[in-house]
């Protein structure tokens, strides 16, 4: 994505949610550092999974499930991106995703269990999750290191990419957009008001209506992702 017209979309979130941009450049310099030496791949890896393919992309939302048993019955070779917590829904159904999009705040039990198993891991960082990323990046393997800040290659973060994007789910797409895939088919995309356990562990049911700044979030996916919709092709599974 254009870091210009990305940059306009962060200020709008920064100015909205009340993010703090030096924490996110603390948080984005932290992890290029650790990724200095930690287990990462080649960029270029991401690229031969994505490149002139369908992709299927994957949220935690509560059709999460229904639609991972739709592919489950398709006879297809079609690469796999889940966001964070999605993991864990994958890994009960025996599916193990080609690549997980992660902030590091859904189940990591499930993420590491994925990424032991051959997931490609996309951490990324914003002012929120520091700590987790000192702790458990070094853990990882197969990594690529994310931000969301637009002047990151002027700080000379080499091990870090800005695809664009804000929360994990739209910014699997953005993933895959930047890395040219065919078409995006994408399934637990609810953009509702309901959150699920994959997507925030400590709720107590197994779907709950979500707080503000988590439903204020969804609608920030729900725009980024119709912001992608005029440049390559996208289908939701029913």
């Amino acid at each position: 994505m254009d870091m210009k017209e990305w940059e306009k979309f962060y200020n709008k979130i920064i100015e909205d949610f009340g993010f703090d941009k030096n924490k996110d450049i603390k948080s984005a310099i932290i992890l290029n550092n650790i990724l200095e030496n930690a287990d990462k791949i080649p960029i270029k890896n991401l690229k031969n999974i994505i490149e002139g393919k369908e992709v299927f992309i994957f949220g935690a939302g509560p059709s999460l499930k229904k639609h991972i048993k739709i592919i489950k019955n398709l006879n297809k070779d079609i690469p796999i991106i889940v966001a964070d917590g999605a993991s864990k829904a994958f890994l009960e159904e025996g599916i193990i995703p080609d690549i997980i999009v992660s902030d590091l705040d859904g189940d990591l039990n499930a993420i590491f269990e994925c990424n032991k198993r051959g997931s490609i891991i996309v951490v990324h960082a914003h002012g929120d999750n520091i700590d987790k990323i000192k702790k458990y990046v070094p853990k990882l393997k197969n990594v690529v290191g994310s931000c969301q800040i637009p002047n990151y290659m002027e700080l000379n973060l080499k091990n870090l990419v800005n695809f664009g994007g804000f929360t994990d789910g739209d910014r699997c797409c953005f993933l895959a957009y930047h890395f040219k895939a065919k078409k995006l088919i994408l399934g637990g995309m609810d953009f509702g008001i309901y959150i699920t356990k994959y997507s925030r562990p400590n709720i107590k049911s197994e779907i709950e209506i979500g707080d503000e700044i988590k439903i204020k979030k969804l609608k920030y996916a729900e725009k980024l992702i119709n912001y992608l919709k005029n440049r390559i092709d996208i289908e939701f599974l029913k």
